[in-house]
């Protein structure tokens, strides 16, 4: 048998942190871009979800009691969307009366405000309800327009409009 020289001891440990280095890189960038996909599936069915219910509480709704205020709206949009932070998640609500701003969803929730309001709640009425949500990862220092050495959050958005049912 060939023995080993005292040049090539520490080879390996060399070896093994030069592969090891980027194989964590690549480890850590998958559970990254992971964990953002799955922000922006949760904030995208949230809206839609969110949108749908409240196209059936129109007017006829609103006349039976059963309409929504915009504090149920957000209480709705924290809920169904598990994992954001409802004080980073920014929402817009939109009828044919303008627009109501949630900047944060947050300061939204104990309102009493009926929406769809009145006059932007009858049968045939377009509603939306649009929403932004910052996603910080380390990954975005790497993303073209974003990068740099600050660590940019990357803002996911989704819009769900819906024509108001009853």
């Amino acid at each position: 048998m060939k023995a080993f020289s005292k040049a090539t001891s520490g080879s390996s440990v060399l070896e093994f942190t030069l592969s090891s280095i980027p194989l964590i890189f690549v480890i850590v960038s998958v559970v990254q871009m992971s964990v953002g996909m799955w922000n922006y599936h949760t904030l995208n069915e949230a809206v839609k979800v969110t949108t749908r219910t409240a196209a059936v509480r129109g007017v006829d709704c609103a006349s039976l009691g059963c309409a929504m205020t915009v504090g149920e709206i957000a209480q709705m949009l924290t809920t169904k969307g598990i994992g954001l932070l409802s004080n980073s998640l920014n929402v817009t609500l939109t009828d044919a009366n303008g627009a109501i701003n949630c900047d944060p969803v947050s300061n939204c929730t104990n309102s009493t405000t009926t929406w769809p309001r009145s006059g932007g709640n009858a049968t045939g009425q377009v509603i939306a309800i649009s929403a932004t949500y910052p996603f910080n990862t380390a990954i975005s220092m790497f993303v073209p327009g974003k990068g740099g050495a600050s660590f940019a959050p990357l803002t996911f958005s989704a819009i769900s409009q819906q024509v108001i049912d009853y």
